[in-house]
């Protein structure tokens, strides 16, 4: 589940690491999926991408719940973590289509539908291609588009968004995310005695150049919001106070005490509180 089993594929991959420093073992995928939206009785349309590379990718787009006299308020783009695929995520960010905002959420190549097998700079060149079709809903109605991040997904996001064109993404939001591969590969490694007298050059065999921490002083200035959990075992919260560190302003820095990897948002007072900074930092500006 998630980074945390890092700990377990990590040593079984050191050999294809220090052969190929590509950081293939950063991803769990699973093929295929457990079930749709529809199941939940969530309404959902299928979407088909095709990477630059021309890797076939799949995603999900879920519109808002609208009452009577209530319209869209934007767009989530959410880039889910390293293991399983969209229809275990779902529920992570599902919730917002309640409170007038359309997501959707696209598996990497290997997770899911979607074809290939994932590394680092592909699955980059997937993100970028679900950034360009969500942009593109956006903008064909005129609506601000969001992008959020969790774990894994939140180092993709940040690299990402500082690349993106200054007017196509509203605002930033990385939950649980980490501020560089090589950095969280060698606490992983350090954890298992195995691995923890060789964590350094082993690390050095990640290749780092799509790490967060050095594209985030290049974003455009868009609000970004940070959330860690202080109990987060997996990406500690020193990852999420370097990277609002390097981000810069406007930037965001919310802190649980108490939560765990990815809980933050699985708890109602934080969602609200979400909601209301999107609504100030997105929705208020003309």
């Amino acid at each position: 589940m998630l980074l945390h089993t890092l700990i377990r594929t990590l040593l079984l991959g050191l050999i294809m690491g220090l052969l190929s420093g590509c950081g293939h073992f950063f991803y769990l995928p699973e093929p295929g999926l457990r079930g749709t939206p529809d199941q939940l009785g969530m309404p959902y349309a299928d979407v088909h991408l095709r990477a630059a590379d021309g890797t076939r990718l799949h995603g999900w787009w879920l519109p808002a719940r609208l009452g009577d006299n209530e319209r869209t308020k934007g767009v989530i783009y959410f880039l889910h973590g390293n293991a399983e695929n969209i229809s275990t995520h779902l529920g992570a960010m599902s919730w917002i289509t309640f409170s007038g905002w359309d997501l959707f959420i696209l598996d990497y190549r290997g997770f899911g539908l979607s074809q290939g097998s994932p590394d680092i700079p592909s699955v980059y060149q997937d993100a970028e291609a679900g950034l360009e079709w969500a942009a593109q809903q956006a903008q064909a109605r005129q609506l601000p588009l969001v992008v959020l991040g969790q774990s894994l997904g939140g180092a993709v996001a940040a690299t990402l968004v500082a690349q993106s064109p200054p007017d196509q993404v509203s605002a930033l939001i990385l939950d649980s995310a980490f501020s560089s591969y090589r950095r969280i590969a060698r606490e992983k490694l350090a954890e298992p005695w195995l691995t923890t007298l060789f964590r350094y050059p082993l690390a050095w065999t990640i290749r780092d150049d799509y790490s967060p921490e050095h594209y985030l002083a290049q974003r455009p200035s868009i609000p970004v919001l940070i959330m860690h959990g202080c109990a987060d075992l997996v990406v500690p919260c020193s990852h999420g106070k370097r990277i609002h560190q390097l981000a810069g302003e406007p930037a965001w820095l919310w802190l649980s005490p108490e939560a765990r990897h990815q809980e933050m948002l699985s708890r109602q007072h934080w969602r609200a509180q979400l909601l209301e900074w999107l609504e100030g930092q997105v929705l208020a500006v003309p």
